[in-house]
């Protein structure tokens, strides 16, 4: 069988398989540096930059940017009611980020230097991917645009997250990469997760839970990104004490919009309720980096809760997002049905036993072999390692309906 023709044949097939495998990867990687400083297995890995540098910079820019351009290049033309894009509109991108992130591995163990020049290569294909969908908008003559500019917003800051990030690895600068980090988090990630939610969990629901009332107000989504902003500016100011009041506003506010989204009905479809349990842990994340900022304010506790609250926000929010976004979209548009997939169910609830053993670990932190943050690196590849095996070679497989995409 000719693969090519069938795996450049719709974006979500290259840049979801290319996003699993730096599920893979970049874990593995991560995993492979916490059995020698957490489990005490062997000697510490000589990594060219900080290890905690390399797996921010894998785990923010080189994981998600994958997932979200298969995404949005498959969803944001249809939010715009224009066609889908042709390949001269996604393939470019794709190249550009595998080349970019091959530069990055290949700095980690030839030379070094190729480590800030491959994040140079890959915003280059953030841009590219960005400007795909920016052309798409503009040209659209619908009038509901505000959470496409959002995430294309969202995308720009993701490239200059990159950039900043290059500039601090060439310099070994820390204040570079720790801007690069809070840009990442909070202008980028957040924004576009949360503005996808927000376009599409009502009308998901909606068309599955019977008697769902669809609430789409703007001002949850205004509040929540306003206080992620003022979080990012705030941490790179260095106004860690102030962050519980911004903290606290986004934290309510996203809790309560998963109340007023109906939580509690929507596990009749297992897919849909891993949106709506995903969206919890993006409120319990920032009620986290509340008291965190609260306890320091109070002088109870500088750092109380350690790196939890970070990874409440990336393994819980993010990661839940991911596998119940890339089930869908993997499902929906290879033909099969959505509801088909017992699978990811049984492996989203899984994960979230990976999400605890990673915040546990920050309470708990015996080395050795139980240390459970090396256990939760290990039980993120058992979980992302069963997804691949259940759904990878579906990118390479022609639709079993017949259809193109």
């Amino acid at each position: 069988m000719n693969f090519r023709p069938v795996f450049f044949a719709a974006p979500h097939r290259l840049m979801f398989f290319a996003g699993a495998l730096q599920a893979l990867i970049g874990m593995l990687l991560w995993a492979v540096d916490l059995g020698a400083r957490y489990a005490g297995l062997y000697a510490p890995t000589e990594w060219p930059v900080p290890s905690m540098w390399l797996h921010a910079a894998l785990m923010i820019y080189g994981l998600f940017s994958f997932f979200i351009f298969g995404f949005l290049m498959t969803a944001l033309p249809k939010w715009v009611a224009m066609g889908p894009l042709a390949q001269r509109q996604y393939v470019p991108a794709f190249f550009l980020l595998v080349a970019g992130w091959g530069l990055f591995y290949a700095g980690l163990f030839v030379a070094p230097v190729l480590i800030p020049a491959g994040l140079l290569v890959v915003a280059f294909g953030l841009a590219a991917g960005g400007w795909s969908l920016f052309s798409t908008v503009r040209s659209s003559m619908n009038d509901h645009k505000t959470h496409a500019w959002l995430v294309l917003s969202a995308i720009a800051c993701g490239v200059l997250g990159v950039i900043l990030f290059a500039i601090g690895l060439a310099l070994a600068e820390p204040f570079w990469v720790q801007m690069a980090i809070e840009i990442g988090l909070w202008l980028f990630l957040v924004p576009v997760f949360l503005s996808v939610t927000h376009r599409m969990l009502p009308f998901f629901s909606g068309s599955v839970v019977r008697g769902y009332i669809e609430y789409r107000s703007m001002l949850p989504l205004a509040v929540i990104l306003a206080s992620c902003t003022l979080h990012a500016l705030g941490s790179i100011s260095g106004l860690d004490t102030w962050l519980w009041l911004p903290d606290l506003c986004g934290g309510v506010t996203a809790l309560w919009l998963s109340w007023r989204w109906q939580i509690h009905k929507v596990f009749v479809s297992h897919l849909l309720a891993m949106h709506h349990v995903a969206g919890l842990w993006l409120g319990l994340a920032l009620l986290l980096f509340a008291a965190q900022s609260a306890a320091a304010a109070l002088g109870l506790a500088t750092g109380w809760g350690g790196r939890a609250p970070l990874h409440a926000l990336t393994v819980g929010y993010f990661g839940s997002i991911l596998i119940g976004m890339a089930t869908r979209v993997t499902l929906g548009h290879s033909g099969r049905l959505i509801s088909s997939d017992v699978w990811a169910w049984r492996l989203f609830w899984a994960y979230q036993g990976v999400v605890l053993l990673r915040l546990f670990g920050e309470w708990f932190a015996e080395p050795g072999v139980t240390n459970l943050i090396w256990l939760s690196s290990l039980g993120w590849l058992a979980v992302f390692g069963m997804w691949s095996r259940v759904h990878l070679m579906m990118f390479l497989k022609p639709r079993p309906d017949g259809r193109p995409g």
